[in-house]
């Protein structure tokens, strides 16, 4: 669109609104040069707020004095419209004259036009008067149900025109971000090498700037020194040299010390029991024999399944106490079972709740917590424990059934 052709459109006296509004669609979808007009008819309806038909006289009547010439005739497919072009010099005297003195003198019958000039029907009766005695009832004709015709899809040019320019900066950009940390190309004229990367299709354009910088990591592999210049990156393809990089491997799995998935892992383990038998030692039954050892028998024996009842549990509280670790690798069984537990503030009811329930089941209390302000235990505290263990029994299950 040509702000200084608009502004003769909206000087012009047209004689009519209709043909004003279509003239200035005109002059909206045209370039500065008045060339490339080819909206649809009912796109210029639309504009216009007036009938198709109406848009197709006034079409008739610019071409008849020159105002527009066709171009390129249209009709051959879908989206497929009219192509005109304005005549600037009759533009201008529109705008100085008016429409009545230049359809005067470029077709005097067209001066006194106005509106639809559509002529009526002729009023003598067409076709059968129904005179005739009909052998079958009438019927209703033509499809009852049938929808208007939607309009015309067409963009306006002028829309086009913009979204090819915001195209173009789009492409422009991603090419500088590729220009602009390229290896020994500092100081370098970009242009040339803009000028390949905006012939590329799309799909290349995407895959050269996707597979840089394994193109990158593989010149580097082969100890190559010299790194070939943009525009040779574009043209010749060089990425399609690169084999396609392989996904990376997933990180293993960390479940944080004190942490929900490290306590499911932790209460599943104590769940299942001691693991090793803690016989007294030998020095212990003659110490306890002679009457020299103060502690009972049970108590002998509790502190030895505590020490070595549940290596696992034993070994997980010692690597988060003195060096802050918590798990490396677990699947979805643990990570499902670490949804079960909730967070318990330490000294709270819940807390010693659980610190009871472990001097009663003869369980290792767990390490010193440092600075946290909590740990996690199954959810429900300690009578949640049966919901726990039924999960735990579920997820064994399942994994014995699949084996």
């Amino acid at each position: 669109m040509s702000a200084f052709l608009l502004g003769i459109g909206f000087r012009a006296d047209m004689g009519t609104c209709a043909r004003k509004l279509v003239l200035l669609k005109l002059i909206d979808a045209c370039d500065d040069d008045g060339s490339r007009i080819f909206p649809a008819i009912s796109t210029i309806a639309r504009a216009a707020q007036c009938s198709t038909r109406q848009v197709q006289r006034e079409l008739k009547a610019f071409l008849d004095i020159g105002l527009i010439r066709l171009v390129r005739e249209g009709g051959k497919g879908p989206r497929s419209t009219n192509e005109f072009a304005l005549d600037l010099d009759v533009l201008q005297l529109l705008g100085k004259g008016g429409w009545a003195l230049v359809a005067s003198e470029k077709r005097p019958d067209a001066a006194a036009e106005k509106g639809d000039t559509v002529s009526p029907l002729d009023r003598a009766e067409k076709g059968d008067t129904g005179s005739t005695e009909r052998v079958t009832p009438e019927t209703s004709k033509g499809d009852k149900l049938s929808h208007p015709t939607p309009p015309d899809p067409s963009l306006d040019p002028s829309v086009e025109r913009e979204r090819e320019r915001e195209d173009g900066k789009k492409i422009d950009a991603d090419g500088w971000a590729l220009l602009k940390d390229w290896p020994g190309f500092a100081g370098m004229p970009k242009e040339p090498a803009l000028k390949v990367w905006r012939s590329l299709e799309p799909d290349e354009r995407a895959e050269a700037a996707r597979l840089f910088p394994h193109w990158l990591a593989l010149l580097k592999a082969q100890r190559k020194t010299h790194t070939p210049a943009p525009s040779t990156y574009f043209g010749q393809k060089l990425w399609r040299e690169v084999p396609e990089p392989q996904a990376a491997a997933p990180k293993p799995a960390y479940a944080p010390a004190f942490g929900p998935v490290w306590a499911a892992i932790r209460m599943r383990d104590l769940l299942t029991g001691p693991k090793a038998a803690t016989p007294l030692k030998a020095w212990e039954e003659r110490s306890l024999a002679d009457g020299t050892m103060k502690l009972d028998r049970d108590a002998l024996q509790k502190a030895n399944r505590l020490r070595g009842g549940w290596p696992m549990v034993n070994a997980l509280h010692q690597a988060a106490e003195t060096r802050g670790l918590g798990i490396h690798g677990f699947g979805p069984e643990e990570e499902h079972l670490g949804k079960l537990c909730e967070f318990v503030p330490i000294g709270s009811e819940v807390w010693q709740a659980w610190k009871l329930e472990h001097e009663l089941r003869g369980w290792p209390w767990l390490p010193d917590p440092g600075t946290m302000r909590g740990v996690y235990f199954p959810a429900g505290g300690p009578a949640g424990l049966e919901a726990f263990e039924q999960s735990v029994r579920g997820t064994n299950d399942a994994q014995q059934a699949a084996e």
